[in-house]
């Protein structure tokens, strides 16, 4: 994901939260733990073909397999309902589901894990998912990267400490289920090319190298078991890519486009890529709907869009056969990452079934559509070993935080960060189990929620029913005694529940201050007796 540093009003309450956002800047690079740093019997990667030797050997055949996937993909969007056209794109609805799924686990989890470290900052997203480019670029993660590393080290030497030895997808799924998340998005390839999945249009996958082993399939078939949605993450840039250039050499695609001349620096940044002619109809398009044949998956999840052109990128291409592939079966969902626009502004915000918002940047936009908060429990984007209870937000703020995104017509796409070797943090796996707890009791003012008319009121953030019959006000603290709204008038004999107790509460309306009051119990002042903690959430008819 792209290093965006903007933080909108939705966030500002978290950066008063104690302990959230509080790394201070350091004048000295830290010694990572054993364990994030280069092994004392580490041997230098070095696969078994050059770039140049994958050209030689492997380029005419992959083209060829390009080609008759790509011809495909193009037969499929002919005679099929959906087009790569904007209008066609622009006119597909967001699903029911995801409208009601409100939440999702987001699993950042790649080569970058090794490492699992960022500059630190006080405030705004950190980054350890970009270290495998940052080692080269960014001056903090340069002397990080030769501290605990070595000046030697290079992007690629990580692929063999990359083993997955702990990855366990049955442990994920229960996991999922038990927060109460509808969905899971794993990191199936991000920007330094490398797949989870044993793609066939390049070697520098999890086959091939590394785990040597698919890690996608085992996470679709526990979701699957669990009745949960599986997401396709799917960067449409690379940092780097061999292109074969008009003159049939060798060259060096950049992000963005830009070809320069092929340099030597590049095979331990781009090991087990074939080069072929043309970026995207060669590689991007087929390889993703190579993805979406193999696994069926329910919501495509663009990345590293903001450079390059839609037209460029094909990603309406992509889209049209996602939905062209599951038209008639179920339905299925596109994120707005699709590149430039023909305006050369990024399209994010304005096309799409799905808005994301990266750790609340643009949420005034987001929340005209259907849209999604993707962000973690700490500041970092990817397993960082910095994280600890002293830089996560706690559970309450875990819940307000999540209850504020529902109520403003949103999803959580929870970041949650794998190790290197693919366990998770105890810290991550224990608020996942908090807001699990929390949701089985307030659930029903959660799922299959809409927006109401008026959003917040002082403590409580409001969401309806679909069928208008029911307000829930979902108060963030105790309110003692009473609580009293201005924003909803219940009809004379409506009933109104603290969810998790079984007997209705006494209200009133006072017809001259325009305010409903709801009685509360001397039972529940005992907070022992509460039926949970953190957020309590009154069930209002009207």
């Amino acid at each position: 994901m792209k290093p965006l540093m903007i933080i909108s009003g939705l966030l500002l309450f978290l950066l008063t939260v104690p302990g959230f956002g509080q790394f201070a800047v350091k004048d000295t690079i830290p010694i990572a733990p054993k364990q994030n740093r280069k092994p004392d019997n580490f041997q230098p990667f070095q696969y078994k073909y050059s770039l140049e030797g994958l050209k030689e050997h492997f380029s005419i055949e992959m083209m060829k397999r390009s080609a008759k996937q790509y011809k495909t993909v193009t037969e499929v969007n002919n005679k099929g309902k959906w087009k790569p056209t904007p209008e066609s794109i622009d006119s597909h609805q967001t699903p029911e589901w995801f409208k009601d799924a409100k939440f999702g686990m987001f699993i950042d989890w790649g080569l970058w894990s090794v490492a699992g470290w960022a500059p630190t900052q006080k405030n705004g997203a950190m980054y350890p998912d970009w270290y495998e480019r940052n080692m080269y670029i960014d001056p903090s993660t340069v002397k990080y990267n030769e501290k605990n590393w070595g000046k030697d080290f290079e992007r690629d030497d990580f692929i063999p400490l990359f083993t997955a030895k702990e990855y366990n997808p049955e442990m994920l799924a229960k996991l999922a289920i038990e927060a109460g998340m509808k969905y899971v998005i794993p990191f199936s390839k991000h920007h330094s090319g490398f797949c989870l999945w044993p793609s066939s249009y390049t070697q520098r996958n999890a086959c091939n190298m590394g785990p040597k082993r698919d890690l996608i399939k085992p996470l679709v078939d526990q979701c699957r078991q669990r009745g949960l949605k599986f997401g396709f993450y799917f960067s449409v840039e690379d940092w780097e890519y061999p292109i074969i250039n008009d003159e049939g050499v060798l060259a060096n695609r950049l992000w963005g486009g830009k070809i320069v001349p092929y340099s030597v620096t590049m095979e331990k940044k781009s090991s087990g890529k074939v080069a072929v002619k043309k970026f995207s109809r060669d590689y991007i398009v087929p390889q993703s709907t190579e993805f979406i044949d193999k696994y069926d998956p329910d919501i495509l999840w663009y990345d590293g869009e903001w450079e390059t052109s839609a037209i460029d990128l094909q990603t309406y291409d992509i889209s049209a056969y996602f939905y062209n592939h599951a038209q008639g079966r179920k339905d299925v969902a596109v994120n707005d990452r699709y590149g430039l626009g023909s305006d050369g502004k990024r399209l994010r915000f304005k096309r799409g079934d799905i808005f994301t918002s990266e750790f609340y940047d643009n949420d005034d936009k987001v929340q005209t559509h259907s849209w999604e908060a993707n962000r973690g429990i700490s500041q970092s984007f990817g397993y960082n070993w910095q994280d600890s209870e002293a830089n996560v937000i706690s559970t309450k703020m875990f819940v307000k935080m999540f209850v504020n995104i529902v109520a403003n017509g949103g999803n959580l796409l929870l970041i949650i960060n794998l190790d290197g070797q693919g366990a998770l943090p105890k810290v991550q796996e224990n608020r996942l189990k908090d807001i699990g707890k929390w949701l089985q009791v307030n659930g029903e003012g959660i799922y299959s929620t809409r927006t109401y008319s008026i959003k917040s009121e002082g403590i409580v953030e409001y969401t309806k029913s679909k069928d208008n019959k029911t307000v829930f006000a979902i108060a963030t603290e105790w309110p003692g005694r009473q609580l009293n709204l201005k924003s909803v008038t219940p009809k004379e004999g409506s009933k109104i529940y603290l969810l998790g107790t079984k007997d209705a509460l006494n209200w009133h309306y006072n017809q001259n201050e325009g305010l409903t009051t709801i009685e509360i119990p001397d039972n529940l002042q005992n907070e022992l007796n509460r039926p949970c903690k953190y957020s309590y959430t009154f069930k209002i008819e009207i």
